[in-house]
């Protein structure tokens, strides 16, 4: 049965439209709780608390009459490694122990499916992280850790780790890769491209999160597109759609891993999880039968639709904005990777 009331922790922008959206259709009173407002995507129907998940009073605040929590506020790589520990673990703990203060009986983690990668630690200080991905990676276990142990004593839990999402609203790493397509200019892609790698459009994102809200089920949920196809033809399919003349240029893998491990060692901002696997060869699938089995869900959109719709999204809002700044700034991997890009012949 649907909860009462849900709070988001980490609303603002993409994740609070879509979801509070979700839940406002099934009838659900949603509240979201975050620093930044500013951002929260426009008739999203949501009690706003601004708010950091470390402070227990916000906290606290937030909490009032919530029957649910969907917990996906988290610091990413690119924040500093205290913030990082503080906000993905910390934080979570804080959530965890206002929420049974406050007799929540429902909490979903939104965490990651990079807590599934192989640990890496310093090869000069025992048990440190090697790098920012490292620690961030770090951090989610222990999230996680902490909210099993919850769950285990006194409430309903549930972990999702969606893979990368996309959709309007939601772009990320592919803003640069969609402007490029808008001019078409070539499209950079490390490797081969025939790795397959999957991703999950932010409407079925919301929707999963929605039904886990609304269940007992415990465990870890999986969430992905079904329809997946290898990069290459996901691209091409994307290419086919848009029409603008982009094609696909690929940067030899042995060159492009170099490439991103040396930005890794110097501590520059990570690379997606997407160059990374496309640069290894590596196919990056996950299995949803458990969201299947207990949730009855299924994502609406494949791969390609997932980013043929956020493509068409970002060129609507580049055409109403008149500036595809307004979008997403320009992360410092695909700067250096169209530098290396232009070592490569055709």
């Amino acid at each position: 049965m649907m909860p009462r009331a849900v709070l988001v922790t980490g609303g603002s922008g993409f994740l609070g439209g879509h979801v509070a959206r979700r839940l406002h259709d099934a009838g659900v009173a949603v509240r979201v709780l975050d620093v930044e407002m500013s951002t929260l995507a426009s008739g999203a129907n949501v009690e706003v608390v601004r708010g950091d998940v470390r402070d227990p009073r916000a906290v606290a605040e937030a909490m009032e009459d919530m029957d649910a929590v969907i917990h996906a506020a988290a610091a990413s790589p690119r924040q500093t490694p205290p913030v990082i520990e503080q906000v993905n673990v910390e934080g979570t703990r804080n959530i965890c122990e206002q929420a049974r203060r406050h007799g929540v009986h429902r909490l979903v983690l939104v965490s990651s499916t990079i807590v599934t990668r192989r640990p890496r630690v310093h090869p000069f200080f025992a048990g440190s992280p090697l790098t920012r991905l490292d620690l961030y990676r770090r951090s989610r276990v222990a999230a996680e850790a902490v909210v099993t142990e919850y769950g285990a004593r006194e409430m309903s839990t549930a972990i999702a780790r969606p893979k990368t999402f996309v959709g309007p609203g939601r772009i990320g790493a592919f803003a640069i890769v969609f402007e490029w397509i808008r001019t078409g200019r070539p499209i950079i892609v490390l490797g081969s491209g025939r790795n397959r790698y999957q991703l999950l459009d932010t409407r079925d994102m919301a929707d999963g999160l929605a039904r886990l809200a609304a269940s007992d089920a415990g465990g870890v949920f999986s969430f992905g597109a079904d329809d997946v196809r290898s990069v290459r033809e996901d691209l091409t399919t994307l290419l086919e759609h848009a029409g603008t003349g982009a094609r696909l240029r690929h940067v030899p893998a042995p060159l492009a891993r170099l490439m991103l491990r040396g930005m890794e060692y110097a501590s520059m901002v990570p690379a997606s999880e997407w160059h990374a696997m496309t640069a290894a060869g590596l196919d990056s699938i996950v299995d949803c039968s458990h969201a299947a089995t207990e949730l009855g869900w299924r994502p609406a959109r494949s791969n390609a639709q997932a980013l043929i719709e956020a493509y068409d999204w970002y060129v609507a809002t580049v055409r109403a904005t008149g500036s595809a700044s307004t979008t997403h700034p320009v992360p410092l991997v695909h700067r250096a990777l169209k530098r290396v890009a232009r070592l490569v012949p055709w």
